[in-house]
């Protein structure tokens, strides 16, 4: 097929609107009902699928059907790789993981490898799955590339993998991986909307994570493509680890090395940082910031004008999505192999329509474990 610049972003446009008639449809009754109950979420889909997570993702509006209690055939054994579980959307997808697989009646065992520099820890995890006898793996892995092999030779025995977030360059049974390119591209086009060529140019710091994630890695490049042409100009990409106390320092030494910024943009727990660090120095308001991913306490912060926008996810639906793919993967009625809830742009205009399915509950205690 011949790739039509014109007609993808049509496609584009017209999926988009059908995805938001889907999401409006669906969300009142998710609000209404437990997120453990949720039968049905509008979702963005391939199929075919992509045979890795490398190939880019050109979804259309769908449906999951999530399977009931009296769907499920047998008690399942499940094990979830994460690569940390320290901030609140590591936090959502923890409880999407674990109250779907005890809605399905199923097995978990979670491993938390620490960080992403952790390849051999979660190595040594992966094989700790094996060795409890795991039927199916969600494989949320600390590295594109680094765990191919050892998701190659379980398959070969029959074990299922779910690619769950960070996206393998390898072939698994099903995939829900954010679209990370699609996240910076949404604050690229926010900034280059108001900075149009012309316009003067503005200067702007971005804060993507950890370097070599396929996530953040991803949102760096969604980002360039769309201040391409405007007068956003990206004075610095600064890596860095995800949690609060790895990104203050960063962000304070930016604000030293870069005086005339006008954005900073980064990942929840950058803002986070860049908010307490600005309001210490009276400069609150004197930089807009832009967040890669919500975090509960930017709620207050974006609702006040404080944080200029931020992208959202439905974490909690991400991962109920994944450990329903993997017990449809061994009941053989996986139907959509390759889907992730949309994400979308919220403001203070906005961001009081903010699902539930964004956060787990703040009673909620984490688990690693469920028999």
């Amino acid at each position: 097929m011949t790739y039509n610049k014109g007609n993808s972003m049509h496609k584009t446009i017209r999926a988009a609107l059908q995805l938001s008639a889907l999401i409006t449809a669906l969300g009142s009754a998710a609000a209404q009902a437990g997120v453990a109950d949720q039968t049905s979420i509008a979702v963005m889909a391939m199929d075919p699928p992509r045979q890795t997570a490398a190939e880019p993702f050109q979804g259309q509006p769908a449906i999951y059907n999530l399977l009931k209690p009296n769907e499920v055939t047998q008690k399942w054994n499940l094990c979830a790789l994460f690569p940390h579980t320290t901030n609140d959307i590591l936090r959502a997808y923890l409880y999407g993981t674990v109250e779907q697989a005890k809605h399905l009646g199923a097995q978990l065992t979670i491993y938390d490898a620490g960080g992403y520099a952790n390849i051999d820890k979660q190595m040594a995890q992966f094989d700790n799955c094996l060795t409890l006898g795991a039927q199916a793996i969600l494989m949320f892995s600390v590295s594109p590339n680094g765990m191919n092999q050892k998701i190659e030779q379980a398959r070969a025995k029959g074990i299922k993998v779910v690619d769950l977030n960070t996206g393998v360059a390898t072939t698994t049974d099903a995939r829900v991986v954010v679209t990370y390119k699609e996240v910076g591209k949404l604050i690229g086009d926010a900034l280059a909307s108001k900075h149009p060529a012309g316009s003067g140019v503005t200067p702007v710091v971005l804060l993507p994570g950890p370097a070599g994630v396929s996530w953040s890695e991803d949102s760096v490049l969604g980002f360039k493509d769309a201040i391409a042409g405007s007068d956003i100009k990206l004075e610095k990409v600064v890596y860095g680890q995800s949690g609060r106390l790895d990104q203050q320092p960063l962000v304070e030494n930016i604000l030293v090395t870069y005086p005339g910024i006008k954005y900073i943009v980064g990942m929840g727990s950058t803002i986070e940082a860049a908010l307490t660090t600005l309001r210490e120095r009276g400069k609150l308001g004197d930089i807009g910031l832009y967040a890669t991913f919500i975090t509960a306490d930017l709620l207050k912060p974006v609702r006040n004008g404080d944080v200029a926008g931020v992208v959202v996810e439905n974490s909690v639906s991400i991962n109920q999505i994944a450990v329903d793919m993997a017990v449809r993967s061994l009941q053989g009625s996986l139907q959509l192999r390759d889907a992730i809830p949309a994400v979308q742009m919220m403001d203070k205009g906005n961001v009081d329509t903010l699902s539930d399915a964004a956060f787990a509950p703040r009673s909620w205690k984490a688990q690693l474990k469920v028999d």
